[in-house]
């Protein structure tokens, strides 16, 4: 038990507090002081309320505020109330009073039990050394040690004495106290006077002897200036006391106190250092926990829940910007996209201008044209190079198409054309094999940034709401913003399925870009048809022929235009094909692999951004009359935080009291 005594003018007044070191198992935690019962006025109601108090933390199993109206008379000695699982012997949690009256001096003390050796017949035996440690916490440091010995027990048998000579080894801070000289057995008097004269076990400050109430004199409620009496007419008239005079200022509480207040002035003195440092330490510390403790409740709730919305809003705003700080989200995009152009890239169609597959000189690639040769892409280059494994898994499968395929296709298609017509259906169904794994490429970039989305906004609330994880608030914020966010993806998902079906039938109207793809495409295939001599730009041959066709009237021609004066070609009208199919798919390529990113950009990732804010305050009815309670409920503190503020607050307020008395000592 712990006793705080505070000096104050007003009338006595009391309150009884439990200290929790261990939980219901025994385990270390947190240290907190909660209040047991009401403030005290009336001293007679103090004695009650401390057994309530003993009760309630030796039976853990049962909650504190049962014991505030227990009737402790119901119980036998070491009988254990109706409900508890077990009522422990010993515990590392503490009673203590903290009391204010006129006629008390600033000073705690504590009352620890007494050593045992031995434990009766089925308890635990572990309970000695857990007496024994709980009393080497509490006299360890700089705390005097008041040893108290029984004279009613062989001085040696009682293991305190040991106990204080571990912890104090030079006796600076240990004074002895011997009590129940009634209880002396005849002939042992000399021995005990050995002791009080320090001629056995001496300590450096002595023993002093004292006469408490007996049970029966308790009983009785008899006043401390009455026992003071008592104790003093012992002394007086009792034998061997009464005919030692020289040891008479060693007899008596009064000489004890006044001697403590003498050996307490001299600790305090020297550890008055020491215990200032302390104790600044101590009030940092507290300060440092209160600090991070998340804020208390606002007076104003529903402001303050407006508040956290519109920031929380905030914020996803500047991640789907990609502001400053806030480029995660974006960045977790760009390899998506990165990846879906990769994706679209490998389905091109892969046409080669030999007749059939034993005459291709090499089966397993065929260099065309490289769609980026005439382009300024501002792309990475570990992007660019990232077709590993992974990447190849997921390209198309179709296989190259040659000349004789070609052929075969067209004539799979012809109706009622006229001879040298190539039916648009024939160009529509090889173009329509390109698109095949589109849809799959696009819900899998799609669902990368879906995942990404997810997760960074769960991150974000964890971040503006995480405190709250003990009432419906996170829930409940979790809860509509998967709402929106599924709301959003759905919407994407049907704009990007419309887009796919914009691409069927083909159709553009960037006449010049496919012109151009498809003359690149055509004048490639026939000079791997036929291949043009090797000549430099220097060569006096390609300078005369350049110069002669422009004699005739042929003028613009340039060198790369030599290829294109080769004569027809059996298969010219499937090369034509195959030119216009490769070239229409750069043309819609370019088209989808911006699009799509667009389209998950507006549709989803700002579409979230913009409505957000204002889904969050219908959900948590912030729009309603009922604002105030519900945010109310919402930002309700948690018990166990609420506790521990209650506790770091009670002991900054004490800390701030000692340093204050502390820098004024002595002064």
């Amino acid at each position: 038990m712990e006793c705080r005594l505070t000096y104050h003018p007003r009338p006595w007044q009391c309150q009884v507090l439990l200290r929790k070191d261990t939980d219901e198992q025994g385990n270390r935690i947190a240290a907190r002081e909660e209040p047991f019962g009401p403030l005290l006025f009336d001293e007679s109601e103090l004695e009650d309320m401390l057994r309530r108090a003993q009760l309630a933390i030796l039976n853990p199993s049962l909650p504190s505020k049962f014991f505030f109206d227990f009737d402790t008379s119901s119980l036998k000695p070491g009988e254990k109330p109706n409900g508890s699982a077990k009522q422990l012997a010993f515990s590392n949690n503490v009673v203590c009073m903290d009391l204010q009256a006129p006629d008390v001096t600033d000073l705690s003390f504590i009352d620890l039990p007494g050593i045992i050796s031995n434990v009766a017949k089925g308890d635990d035996r572990n309970n000695i050394d857990a007496v024994k440690n709980m009393v080497k916490d509490h006299i360890r440091g700089n705390t005097l040690i008041l040893l108290t010995i029984t004279m009613r027990d062989d001085i040696d048998n009682q293991g305190a004495a040991f106990l204080a000579h571990e912890e104090d080894e030079k006796g600076l801070r240990t004074i002895g106290v011997l009590t129940k000289p009634d209880t002396i057995q005849h002939g042992e008097e000399s021995g005990w006077l050995k002791v009080l004269e320090g001629g056995s076990h001496p300590l450096k400050h002595g023993y002093f002897v004292t006469k408490q109430p007996s049970p029966k004199e308790l009983e009785e409620k008899i006043s401390y200036d009455i026992a003071r009496q008592r104790e003093t007419e012992f002394f007086d008239n009792t034998h061997p006391w009464d005919s030692n005079s020289d040891l008479r200022k060693r007899m008596g509480t009064a000489n004890l106190t006044k001697e403590l207040s003498k050996l307490l002035g001299n600790v305090i003195s020297q550890a008055l250092p020491g215990i200032r440092k302390q104790a600044k330490d101590s009030y940092q510390e507290v300060r440092r926990l209160l600090d991070s403790l998340p804020p208390p409740p606002s007076e104003n709730p529903a402001a303050e829940l407006l508040r956290l919305v519109t920031g929380f809003s905030a914020d996803v705003d500047h991640l789907i910007e990609g502001r400053e700080s806030y480029e995660r989200l974006i960045q977790r995009c760009r390899p998506a996209y990165a990846q879906f152009k990769r994706d679209v890239r490998s389905t091109a169609p892969d046409m080669r201008p030999y007749e059939n597959k034993f005459k291709d000189p090499d089966v397993l690639s065929f260099s065309v044209v490289d769609e980026d040769e005439d382009e300024d892409e501002d792309e990475d280059e570990d992007e660019d190079e990232d077709e590993d494994e992974d990447g190849d898994e997921r390209k198309a499968c179709s296989g190259p198409m040659y000349l004789d395929g070609v052929r075969a296709h067209i004539q799979g298609s012809l109706t009622r054309q006229l001879p040298y017509n190539v039916p648009f259906a024939a160009k529509v169904s090889l173009i329509e094999t390109f698109f095949a794994d589109w849809e799959m490429y696009n819900l899998r970039c799609f669902t990368d940034v879906y995942e990404a989305t997810l997760d960074e906004l769960k991150s974000l609330v964890d971040v503006h709401f995480g405190q709250y994880y003990k009432t419906a608030l996170l829930d409940n914020i979790n809860a509509i913003i998967e709402e929106q966010v599924e709301r959003c993806r759905n919407s994407t998902i049907e704009k990007m399925q419309w887009l796919l079906e914009l691409e069927n039938p083909p159709f553009t109207n960037n006449a010049h870009y496919f012109s151009s793809y498809r003359e690149k495409y055509l004048a490639r295939y026939k000079e791997v048809r036929k291949p043009a001599p090797t000549l430099l730009p220097a060569d006096i041959r390609v300078q005369n022929a350049l110069a002669a066709l422009s004699a005739i009237g042929y003028t613009g021609i340039k060198q790369d235009d030599l290829p294109r004066l080769h004569g027809t070609d059996e298969y010219d009208e499937e090369l034509m094909v195959m030119a216009e199919t490769s070239a229409y798919f750069h043309v819609s390529y370019k088209r989808i692999i911006d699009n799509i990113p667009r389209v998950i950009d507006h549709n989803f990732l700002r579409s979230i951004g913009k409505e957000l804010q204002s889904s969050l305050i219908t959900g948590l009815s912030l729009a309603t009359d009922q604002a105030s309670e519900k945010a109310a409920i919402y930002l309700a503190e948690d018990e166990q935080v609420a506790s521990q503020r209650v506790y770091l607050e009670q002991k900054k307020n004490r800390l701030d009291g000692v340093l204050k008395r502390l820098f004024n000592f002595g002064a």
